[in-house]
């Protein structure tokens, strides 16, 4: 079943410290890496972790790091044909570990870049797609176009609104799946009655609360499943593996409790591991071709 992913790809420059830096403060950190990321294509490997056919729509730009993306995502049996270059820099992210937590400045470079005639070659060269995940740190109108061409073509489309931003009523009423954070909840909605606006949208709006589990309509009423326990070592790409395993359960027709566990489950991984994309091997030999049993 072939799955497709329009976003971001970003080089991550993770460095941890002893606390998070305030305003003209100069401090030593330490345990510099660098690691492959990017909201999109966190969300490309963790899906292919779990699924067989994934294909990717993004932009890199035409500086040393383009191919080390590209040959990283094809590594991880990602389709980046429609991969373009552009004459920009490829996406840059810089993340600031403390204890677990992170702060993460992102330039986007060539991942604004992306333009309407690569998202109808994308939609047209896959017309056999089953469903399509996209994020906010592309361009906000290639976004809108990409989302109106999908519901035109009847593709579900799950759209993580992040990094947050305003959206218009349009994309919320046009996705199938919206999953937030609680501060892009509040964002998008101007209210912090969560159960309530989880109940108002019937099944379209999940929303990730951290260690305080995600929230979902059940059928009837507004219900948070746990998070797991466990020792976090990195939370950068939590929410992203999320919405892989969220996206698998819903691809496989598991329901949407079903779907939201499995979300965890493949979020919790990735807690565990050091970078976005750190668990990518372990979700692999744990759940591929096993996603029809989420228990």
């Amino acid at each position: 079943m072939k799955i497709g992913v329009v976003g971001s790809i970003n080089v991550d420059m993770v460095y941890k410290m002893p606390s998070f830096l305030k305003m003209g403060e100069t401090k030593f950190g330490f345990d510099f890496q660098i690691h492959m990321g990017g909201k999109g294509a966190n969300q490309a490997v963790m899906l292919s972790a779990l699924n067989d056919d994934v294909v990717f729509l993004g932009a890199v730009g035409e500086d040393s790091f383009a191919e080390d993306a590209l040959t990283h995502l094809k590594n991880k049996n990602i389709d980046v044909q429609q991969v373009s270059r552009k004459k920009a820099n490829t996406g840059l992210a810089i993340i600031q570990l403390v204890d677990g937590d992170n702060s993460i400045a992102v330039i986007p470079g060539a991942n604004i870049l992306i333009e309407t005639r690569e998202v109808d070659a994308f939609l047209n060269n896959h017309p056999d797609l089953r469903l399509v995940v996209t994020q906010l740190e592309t361009n906000l109108d290639i976004v809108e176009y990409l989302i109106r061409q999908c519901k035109l073509r009847n593709i579900p489309v799950i759209l993580n609104p992040a990094p947050a931003a305003m959206l218009s009523r349009s994309i919320i009423d046009d996705v199938a799946y919206l999953i937030p954070n609680e501060s892009e909840t509040e964002l998008l909605f101007n209210s912090t009655d969560f159960a309530r606006l989880v109940e108002d949208h019937q099944g379209k709006l999940i929303i990730t609360m951290g260690s305080h589990g995600v929230m979902y309509f059940d059928g009837t009423k507004a219900e948070t499943a746990p998070s797991q326990s466990l020792k976090v070592v990195d939370t950068t790409g939590a929410g992203d593996s999320f919405v892989a395993g969220f996206a698998t359960g819903i691809l496989h027709q598991r329901s949407l409790r079903e779907s939201v566990e499995f979300g965890i489950q493949i979020a919790s991984l990735t807690c565990m591991n050091m970078g976005a994309q750190g668990a990518y091997e372990q979700t692999r030999s744990l759940y591929h071709e096993k996603t029809w049993n989420l228990e």
